[in-house]
């Protein structure tokens, strides 16, 4: 996805750094195409998340940058912001990168992080970000495929599929639950924290299941998402996120391979 302003930008600044930073993870640079690869979204609470560390590994493995970075685009203060860690990148002459973002939907913290890119772009060669998870119809199709798999329905039970907060996650929810139920899924429900306790009174006589619609397992989901909102409800959890499923992380890695130049 290429944002507006374009996130391409042209300028003479290099050469390489002598070395990678302390902070980056590198591969071959003999194969790369980008001079860096920096995977951002809520940092807190991601270590020991197997889900993540697979996302992180297949993005590096298929995008093939010099360097691997993380940055926070939101969530707790954790690990450096976006637009700290571009403008780093640029000051140790990167010319090539690409932003691949956790985010599920099109909401607020992806165009802060579009921001964040048009604003740096300046000082690179290149400089792209790939589109969320939930960015064109095969996505929700997809997306809605892997949770029917990893979720089969189960008699006198509801998920509920809790995500970001936001009018644009809302809308997105509400595609993913049309996605769904053309699938058959009609025990399923996607929608914000604040949201859900309402819709859920109409199924009141059947066990809940909360899932949260979240990349990783931070502070966030597990506090925020699970912890609360399953108390409110007398709910069980799904404790595991997105990243965890192949098929997810499948279509977040072609998301960036579309963003390669």
């Amino acid at each position: 996805m290429r944002t507006r302003p374009p996130t391409w930008a042209r300028s003479r600044r290099w050469p390489p750094p002598e070395r990678s930073p302390s902070w980056a993870r590198s591969t071959p640079a003999t194969t790369s195409v980008l001079d860096a690869l920096v995977i951002a979204g809520c940092l807190s609470g991601e270590e020991g998340d197997a889900g993540v560390a697979a996302l992180a590994r297949e993005l590096s493995a298929a995008v093939g940058a010099s360097a691997t970075l993380r940055a926070r685009t939101g969530g707790r203060p954790v690990g450096a912001p976006l637009h700290e860690v571009l403008g780093e990148l640029r000051g140790r002459g990167a010319r090539r990168a690409l932003v691949v973002t956790t985010h599920v939907a099109d909401g607020r913290l992806q165009r802060v992080a579009a921001a964040a890119v048009s604003a740096a772009a300046p000082g690179f060669e290149e400089l792209r970000i790939a589109s969320p998870l939930l960015a064109s119809e095969g996505d929700f199709a997809a997306t809605a495929a892997a949770l029917d798999e990893a979720l089969p329905e189960q008699p006198d039970r509801v998920v509920a599929l809790a995500g970001h907060r936001g009018s644009e996650c809302e809308a997105a929810f509400a595609r993913l639950e049309r996605a769904l139920r053309d699938r058959g899924r009609r025990d399923v429900l996607v929608d914000s924290p604040d949201r859900l306790p309402e819709r859920l009174l109409d199924h009141s006589h059947r066990e809940a299941l909360v899932v949260p619609l979240l990349m990783s397992l931070g502070h966030h989901a597990r506090h925020d998402v699970l912890e609360d909102l399953a108390r409110t409800l007398s709910a069980q959890t799904w404790p595991h996120s997105l990243a965890e499923l192949p098929a997810i992380r499948a279509l977040v890695v072609d998301h960036a391979r579309k963003e390669l130049p």
